[in-house]
């Protein structure tokens, strides 16, 4: 996480304090796990827990200094550290008014992502890009939310040329008072899909959630949207209403400001032929899946709405590799049996799982393929046939050899077909268990489902 330093003048003016403060703060943390030393900590206030037990904690860390709300701060035996501790009426809201002094001092261009899939996977992939010729900062991991994007934007630098930011949410209205926080300067959506559809009515209403990002930008800014989306005009139609002018389209219609006119695989290398504005480009990208030619069309255009030199960058898309959890590859030992292991068992959806079995199929054409899938939590009504619109992908890709885990996925597993190599696993145990007997010498396995289905927790097993 980025830390920044507040002095004693900014600090109070964020928060129209009227109590004088003697101390400087370097950086904000709402956790005493990750507290450093002169850190200001906001004890936030959860369903399940309250902050205000951890500030004794946090001073013995080393905070300098500590919020609390007024309700709370008489419960808590906290009288001996008046002197270090704010009163405010609501933690949550100070720290939004913290993220928003910091955005007015920042002077370089901000940027605001949000969309179904892609937004962290894009944000590090820009960052990396970008990095080499510019003083870049991005967010932390995916802190996207009303608490972790304040928190971000908090802790940002002010003197930074690029700031990249997550926008995430789970139900409507989220997107909006984040844009407002942030007042993105560039906004980028990448790909709507039904991820956490279980939140919301329809697709139509994640759409129109995610496009609220405009309703915060700056009236000069420069939006992003993806042309390859079937809810493209649901966008234009948002972005006229916003007052939003400058747009970016990326996709592989006629009408594209970025257009993709052709791909093409040599090698575990993909190499894109891309017209950006009239002007034919062509990069290459490691073999990440098809997934990634769209998300690298989002990352051309973000370059330009930057107005930065496209060739000087082309060299570096290259570059790009998947991360932990999110479809990262590695050799590995497995019961004395060489395997390659994709992991991707950060999160799932519809949307994402179809795109990973379609990169399995693809990927060493001549091995064998291990799908081992957990559940894709979050689709409430719309879970139960999600799951089993799966068995036409795994037959579209000639994946056979499937392991499934969960509730949800049980579903799936009993209607599969026999031509199918499948078996489901009634815990983590079991499922180590049935993987280490049966996985042969030079097997790809992908690992693919929600995070709160730890498949992590079998992948770090295997060394």
């Amino acid at each position: 996480m980025i830390e920044k330093k507040w002095n004693t003048k900014h600090f109070q003016n964020a928060l129209s304090l009227n109590k004088k403060i003697e101390t400087s703060i370097k950086g904000i943390s709402i956790n005493t796990r990750s507290l450093k030393k002169n850190n200001l900590f906001l004890p936030l206030k959860g369903k399940r827990f309250d902050g205000h037990q951890y500030i004794h904690e946090a001073f013995k860390k080393g905070a300098s200094l500590s919020l609390a709300n007024k309700k709370n701060y008489k419960s808590f035996n906290l009288q001996k550290f008046k002197k270090k501790i704010i009163l405010v009426d609501s933690v949550i809201s100070s720290l939004h008014k913290l993220a928003k002094y910091s955005r007015k001092n920042i002077d370089g261009k901000v940027i605001g992502i949000t969309g179904s899939v892609g937004k962290t996977s894009i944000k590090d992939a820009i960052t990396l890009i970008l990095k080499k010729k510019n003083e870049v900062q991005s967010s932390s991991g995916n802190f996207n939310n009303l608490i972790g994007m304040p928190i971000n934007l908090a802790n940002f630098h002010n003197n930074y040329e690029i700031n990249i930011l997550e926008l995430g949410m789970n139900k409507p209205g989220e997107i909006k008072k984040l844009s407002h926080i942030c007042k993105p300067d560039i906004s980028l959506i990448t790909k709507i899909s039904d991820a956490h559809i279980g939140n919301f009515k329809s697709l139509k209403e994640i759409v129109l959630a995610k496009s609220e990002i405009f309703l915060g930008m700056k009236k000069n800014g420069t939006a992003i949207i993806n042309n390859f989306d079937p809810y493209y005009y649901i966008l234009k139609r948002q972005l006229k209403n916003s007052g939003i002018k400058n747009i970016i389209n990326f996709g592989n219609s006629k009408n594209c400001d970025v257009k993709l006119i052709k791909y093409k695989y040599e090698n575990n290398i993909c190499r894109i032929f891309v017209n950006a504005f009239g002007k034919k480009i062509n990069y290459c990208l490691k073999n990440l899946g098809d997934h990634w030619i769209e998300n690298s069309l989002s990352i051309i255009s973000v370059i330009f709405a930057l107005n930065k030199n496209i060739e000087s960058y082309l060299g570096r898309f290259e570059k790009i590799e998947a991360i932990k959890g999110r479809g990262k590859i590695t050799n590995k030992k497995f019961n004395n049996k060489n395997i390659v292991l994709i992991d991707d068992s950060y999160n799932s959806s519809p949307k994402s799982l179809e795109a990973s079995i379609q990169f399995l199929k693809r990927f060493g054409q001549k091995k064998r393929k291990v799908c081992v899938i957990g559940d894709m939590l979050e689709l409430g009504k719309f879970s139960k046939k999600s799951h089993e619109n799966l068995k036409r992908i795994l037959e579209n890709n000639n994946i056979y050899h499937i392991y499934t885990i969960g509730n949800e996925m049980k579903s799936l597993f009993n209607i599969l077909s026999k031509n199918f190599t499948c078996k489901h696993a009634k815990d983590l145990n079991e499922l180590y268990t049935d993987l280490k007997k049966n996985i042969k010498n030079n097997d790809i396995i992908l690992f693919k489902g929600s995070r709160s289905m730890h498949l992590d927790k079998i992948i770090k097993k295997i060394k």
